[in-house]
């Protein structure tokens, strides 16, 4: 265990393993000293400090290689996830600047209180990873339908490895929390304290925002599309110059992205997307695109609060883009 007073760079902890029992394979010395890495999901449940030693990884980069969890003790009357946030690094500028990535919940109902019944996975894209250096990616939980069976449940990632890790303090000064680590996306787990022989971790960069209650969501319809785990609903209202008006048609593409028609199904009149920034500036936005010179009423609900953008685009004008990357300021 390298002590606080000793650590003269942040590593990056490599165990390239076909199974999950074998020993770590290298420490691979990064930058001199701590590393604070970003603060999302910093209102909620919270483990760590914010500074981490390393990163820590499982495989050889390959789909699924890697998943790590760590133990949460939820408050009491939890009944959700509405956040769980991430930190992860990369080894150096040659290895992928982003990554599709899982946040994963299990069960506490394993052997000996290890992760046992998989509960759900949510997947998100963790983009300009940076290099020695940890940062946090949020991953929106409130459409996910994830079922909480108690207040104890281990919460974590499942992702590439290799030259990606997952943060975390082994400074002998850290509380110790139970963290696992499989090779196999779950199949069998390793308590880290034995995968890590040298410079364990006692703490992983996982932080999560817990909810109570019915959890708010968007419900769709041939007018209402609902965008990022169905947190985001998009409406609009159209009408010409000759009088004629209506309700837009919503068509979802992705979970991120869908268009609206007022005519007909084949001719597309507005294209709008919803992303999760809240790793980069803790804000959602709101992208969107017309081909029409009708006046437009686009309306946009975060569900979860009640919060509301409007858009309008007047008469007789072209569509301009709407481009508002402050356009919700309600992460998580």
């Amino acid at each position: 265990m390298l002590k606080s007073s000793s650590i003269s760079a942040l590593v990056f902890l490599s165990l390239a393993i076909p199974c999950v029992a074998q020993d770590e394979a290298s420490i691979i010395p990064f930058p001199k000293d701590l590393r604070t890495a970003s603060a999302q999901c910093s209102q909620g449940v919270v483990y760590d400090t914010g500074a981490f030693t390393g990163a820590y990884s499982i495989g050889a980069g390959n789909p699924d290689d890697a998943t790590m969890v760590m133990k949460f003790t939820l408050p009491a009357g939890t009944t959700r996830l509405d956040q769980v946030c991430g930190c992860f690094a990369r080894k150096s500028t040659s290895d992928p600047a982003s990554m599709s990535f899982e946040a994963v919940v299990y069960d506490d109902n394993g052997a000996g209180g290890s992760p046992g019944t998989f509960l759900g996975a949510v997947t998100a894209t963790a983009s300009a990873l940076p290099v020695a250096s940890g940062q946090f990616y949020s991953v929106n939980f409130t459409g996910s339908g994830i079922v909480l069976p108690d207040n104890i449940v281990y919460v974590g990632f499942r992702w590439p490895g290799g030259n990606i890790g997952l943060c975390g303090d082994d400074r002998a000064s850290t509380p110790l929390h139970d963290t696992y680590g499989s090779a196999n996306g779950g199949s069998s787990w390793a308590n880290t304290q034995a995968q890590f022989s040298t410079d364990p971790p006692r703490v992983l960069g996982v932080r999560l925002d817990p909810g109570s209650g019915a959890a708010p969501t968007c419900t769709p319809s041939a007018t209402a599309m609902c965008l990022n785990n169905n947190r985001f609903k998009v409406e609009a209202t159209f009408d010409t110059a000759g009088g004629l008006s209506g309700q837009a048609q919503v068509v979802k593409l992705t979970d991120e992205t869908g268009y609206l028609w007022f005519f007909s199904s084949t001719n597309i009149e507005v294209v709008v997307k919803a992303l999760n920034a809240c790793s980069f500036n803790n804000r959602y936005w709101i992208y969107s695109a017309g081909l029409t010179d009708l006046h437009v009423v686009l309306t946009v609900t975060d569900t979860a609060n009640g919060s509301v953008r409007t858009y309008t685009n007047p008469q007789g004008r072209a569509f301009q883009p709407i481009l508002d990357s402050s356009a919700f300021a309600t992460c998580p």
